[in-house]
Formats: structure tokens, sequence, C-alpha cells
């Protein structure tokens, strides 16, 4: 008897044909989820940033027994940044000795950030948040302090149940400050602001 020969190891056409289709099928369901991925987590994490700085303001206005003040600003990475009184899309905090709610080139910058590309954020009033060394918010008088800031990306404020693809952050008249993602919350954001996201 002649001893048979192994059959040969490898695929078939055949078999390669379907293992290639179903890469494509898993490929299609997985990129716009990855995508959205993507983008949740850039909308949590420059949200979360934002909060983190409203309170490292607060705690530090408290433990410094100064006013501390976090403004928008156009140039956040700059040597000498100042406040823009514009949307935060950057933002600085910093020591408001005078309490002028401008920042002047002898007060000291505790934090400074920017969000990053593909997010638009869109706000009330002028731009800063100012806190008084007991921790609440601290109101001067002709200033208008921001309450409602949107962050959102191109799906702009887009039902997902009862969440949005945006996110809002609401800082109470004592101070307080908290990130939503619920859809009713952030539409009456965005109507006291008065503008669309994006």
């Amino acid at each position: 008897m002649r001893p048979t020969r192994a059959g040969a190891a490898g695929f078939t056409l055949l078999e390669l044909m379907i293992t290639l289709a179903l890469a494509a099928v898993l490929t299609a369901i997985a990129v716009p989820n990855m995508r959205d991925f993507i983008r949740n987590n850039r909308l949590a994490s420059t949200s979360n940033d934002l909060l983190r700085s409203m309170h490292v303001a607060r705690s530090e206005a408290i433990k410094r027994q100064q006013v501390i003040a976090t403004c928008s600003s156009a140039n956040p990475m700059a040597a000498n940044p100042a406040c823009s009184e514009g949307a935060f899309t950057g933002w600085i905090v910093f020591e408001d000795t005078n309490n002028n709610w401008e920042r002047d080139n002898d007060e000291d910058i505790i934090d400074r950030q920017a969000a990053p590309e593909g997010v638009a954020v869109v706000n009330n009033n002028d731009g800063i948040v100012s806190y008084a060394a007991t921790g609440f918010a601290n109101s001067t008088p002709g200033q208008a302090p921001t309450s409602r800031i949107v962050i959102c990306d191109v799906r702009g404020n887009q039902q997902v149940g009862a969440n949005s693809t945006a996110r809002a952050l609401i800082i109470e008249p004592a101070g307080r400050a908290r990130v939503t993602r619920t859809y009713s919350d952030i539409g009456t954001a965005l109507g006291l602001i008065g503008e669309t996201c994006p």
C-alpha cells in the first residue's frame, strides 16, 4: 500500500472571497461607529476640561482668598494671553486682583486650555466667569457673566434618545458648574444663548 499524500493546506478561492466579503461588511459597520465614538470622546473631553477649569477657579478663589476668573481667550497658549470676550474655544484661569474682569499683565495665570479641532463652542454674555473669595459667583456692575456654554461638532444638537450629540456647561447663579448632555437642557441653553451650534 502506498502512503496517501496529505491535502495541501490553504484557502480556496471561494473561501477567500467569503472572508473578504465579511471583512468588508464588518468594516462598513465599524467605521461610522468609530467616527461617532471619536467625536463623542472629543466633546466629552472638551466639556470636562472646561468644567475642571471652572472647579480650579472656584477652589483657587477660596484657597487664595482672591477673585479668580475664567475667561474665553483667542490665544490661551501665548506668553501673555488676554480675554477675548468671545466663545470658549480657548480659555484661561487667572487671578483677577483688581476685579476688572480682564487679565492684566501682572496677574497670574493658573490654568489654560484650548478646544481641539472640530469642536464648535457658543456661549452667552461676555465669555467670563468670576469667583469671589467665598467660592460663590462674583458679580460686578456692568459685567454679564457667562452662564451657558454649548459644545458641539458638525452634528449640532442632534437628539439621540433623551440625550444630545452636543454637551452643555451650565453655571448656576451661585457658581456651581455642571455638564449635561440632555437634549432638553441643551435646547434651553441654546435658547438663552440665542445661537445655534455649530
